[in-house]
């Protein structure tokens, strides 16, 4: 046979015919087990019997599909959230590593409330404590002191943290950014000693901090909190450390 004869030999390509989809699949009977995702689309015809006999072929294929269907709409959402888990995770520990930096009480204060909005994707983070006559914290703008009672009337006697949507922001919390926000996060910041050397700066303080959103399903109860706490500890660690050089 001639170069030509075999180019056009190899160009006249013969069309795959049922007999030759047939012969693949008995030769390779494991091939759905391996492409489970074409069960989903086939299309068997329907044998529409009349003699009130219930066509159990049928009505395994019909939940097979369905079930396929639904395992793929729960993988895809367990990939949304896995890829939306490490995001969070990500903006955590650069909020974190942000902490590092402050050079003291002042400019730990200003990284919270101003460099964590850019990290966090947030509209506003706030730093409250409640008033103490006993102990005071330096004064600063980007604190707002709440009267006593306050905090526990938000989070509880137990609840570390608490997320919302869809919420009304109290003023008391975030000021002129209240009509803002729609979403909160209210993470408890535990009361610990400061500092006994230097009690004008010491002493215990139950504060919070609230993070919001303008987003209302940006915060809501079912998210976890476990990242936010380690924020919020790392945050009264550094500050606790800050205080203490005063």
């Amino acid at each position: 046979m001639s170069k030509d004869n075999t180019d056009n030999a190899v160009q006249e390509k013969r069309p795959i015919s049922v007999e030759d989809v047939r012969d693949y699949l008995i030769s390779n009977p494991d091939f759905f087990d391996l492409n489970p995702d074409l069960l989903a689309v086939l299309k068997p015809t329907d044998t529409g019997r009349d003699d009130g006999i219930v066509d159990f072929q049928a009505v395994l294929r019909d939940r097979l599909q369905s079930e396929i269907v639904r395992l793929s709409d729960t993988q895809g959402s367990l990939i949304h959230a896995s890829r939306s888990n490490m995001t969070t995770q990500s903006r955590i520990h650069d909020a974190v590593l942000c902490l590092l930096e402050a050079r003291d009480f002042d400019h730990l204060c200003h990284i919270v409330c101003n460099d964590w909005i850019d990290i966090l994707q947030v509209d506003s983070v706030t730093i409250c404590f409640e008033k103490d006559d006993q102990c005071s914290l330096p004064e600063n703008s980007n604190i707002r002191l709440l009267e006593k009672g306050v905090i526990n009337k938000f989070l509880g006697h137990e609840n570390s943290a608490i997320l919302r949507g869809n919420v009304e922001a109290a003023e008391e919390i975030y000021g002129p950014a209240t009509p803002l926000i729609k979403a909160e996060a209210l993470i408890r910041l535990e009361m610990s000693d400061q500092n006994d050397a230097a009690p004008s700066v010491g002493g215990q303080h139950l504060g919070i901090l609230a993070f919001g959103s303008r987003d209302e399903a940006f915060f809501t109860p079912g998210q976890g909190t476990e990242l936010l706490r380690f924020l919020a500890a790392a945050f009264h660690g550094q500050m606790n450390g800050l205080l203490s050089r005063i």
